[in-house]
């Protein structure tokens, strides 16, 4: 059963996925990006974490033509989403699960485990790490994309300057980064409150008290006037391979 937090995700999520893709362009760039880290694998078994509507397995699927995988998110409205996004593509040698990235239902070896955008959501990612690690082959290798909790600093400093409570989550560094960028998505607070609306992604951290609609009107005019409406993505791309007996931890 769900925890209730992973029960809201799943369910603001879940709520989009018709419509996800229309408002997905930074979700599409860092799948692109992610991309980059794919090994070359003949005949591999690849596990996909946190599907959503599909725009990382488009990439799986090409690079891995003889591949068999099993593609799964915690929303199951995304997963019929994504099954229908790529009904064209995925024949008979992918099966689509609904499935909770920390608690994985399926049993490995697999020589590839991907998860794009996802991690920050789980309550203990790098714990999540260890265990589909354990999944991997033993030439296997586990990649991720995700923000860190370096992300949106220009929102997180004006809402301590007003003394207000911060949703965004707190995400610790995980192991295995391999790359970094910042990315600003849009041109200006509103847009990028109305973006992670859009895409489901307001569910805010454990303990969350909200505040009222006058003191956000106010926080955001201030992160306009301060930074000029810029908030920043900060996006870590990691790489795990089963023989490391401990995955190195790179600050980012």
């Amino acid at each position: 059963m769900l925890s209730k937090r992973s029960a809201a995700i799943a369910g603001s999520f879940g709520a989009r996925a018709a419509s996800y893709e229309e408002h997905a362009g930074l979700q599409r760039a860092v799948a692109e990006r992610l991309d980059l880290l794919l090994p070359p694998l003949a005949s591999a078994r690849v596990l996909e974490l946190g599907c959503g509507t599909g725009l990382f397995t488009r990439h799986l699927l090409a690079r891995y033509p003889d591949g068999t995988f099993v593609v799964s998110d915690l929303a199951p409205s995304m997963v019929e989403q994504c099954r229908r996004n790529l009904a064209n593509r995925s024949r008979g040698h992918v099966s689509f699960e609904v499935m909770d990235a920390a608690r994985p239902t399926v049993d490995g070896p697999f020589d590839l485990i991907a998860t794009s955008m996802t991690l920050h959501w789980l309550t203990d990612p790098s714990a999540a790490l260890n265990t589909l690690r354990q999944l991997l082959a033993p030439d296997g290798v586990l990649i991720y994309a995700t923000i860190s909790g370096k992300s949106f600093p220009e929102w997180r400093e004006v809402l301590i300057a007003r003394g207000l409570p911060i949703g965004l989550l707190d995400i610790p560094e995980l192991p295995g980064i391999v790359d970094e960028q910042r990315l600003v998505a849009d041109p200006d607070t509103l847009g990028f409150l109305r973006r992670m609306k859009a895409i489901g992604g307001m569910t805010p951290r454990e303990g969350y008290a909200p505040f009222s609609a006058g003191a956000l009107r106010r926080a955001i005019r201030a992160s306009d006037e301060k930074h000029g409406g810029r908030i920043t993505w900060h996006i870590v791309y990691g790489r795990i391979a089963a023989s490391q007996s401990s995955p190195s931890m790179s600050p980012a």
